[in-house]
């Protein structure tokens, strides 16, 4: 397992609650390594690939599973932008970038970040990308 270790896939907090021991047998960490060595660990490799063609950086939280770009169907943007402010604003989150914005604020694309690439940092920030630099987030 390169990327992944036993006590990642295998931890519970329901079974902590309810004080179910949840050690695998050997026959079940058997198949937590040969299901993680052939989809999980390769899944993560191409993810990280696709991030670098696309000219994500390898630090990006997309490169970690954390990050998501979302463009409504219906193409609204500015409403799209207003809804996920509103949305966030008493969730735990880690950015909400209107990327792209053009001269009136309106997105090409909304970055929506649950936690940083470390995993555990929530910075809760709401930013405009304007010619490629970072703003406080236009309305």
């Amino acid at each position: 397992m390169k990327y992944f270790i036993e006590e990642e896939c295998t931890r519970s907090d329901t079974a902590k609650a309810k004080g179910i021991d949840n050690t695998p047998s050997a026959e079940h960490k058997a198949h937590i390594k040969e299901s993680i060595e052939t989809l999980i660990d390769p899944l993560r490799e191409v993810w990280e690939l696709h991030c670098k063609a696309v000219g994500g950086s390898s630090t990006s939280a997309h490169c970690h599973g954390y990050a998501f770009d979302f463009v409504p169907v219906n193409g609204k943007m500015m409403e799209f932008k207003r809804f996920c402010r509103n949305f966030l604003a008493d969730k735990a989150f880690d950015q909400l970038i209107s990327e792209g914005e053009d001269k009136l604020g309106v997105p090409a694309w909304m970055h929506v970040g649950y936690k940083h690439p470390d995993g555990v940092r929530q910075r809760r920030q709401y930013l405009s990308m304007i010619d490629g630099k970072y703003y406080p987030m236009t309305k």
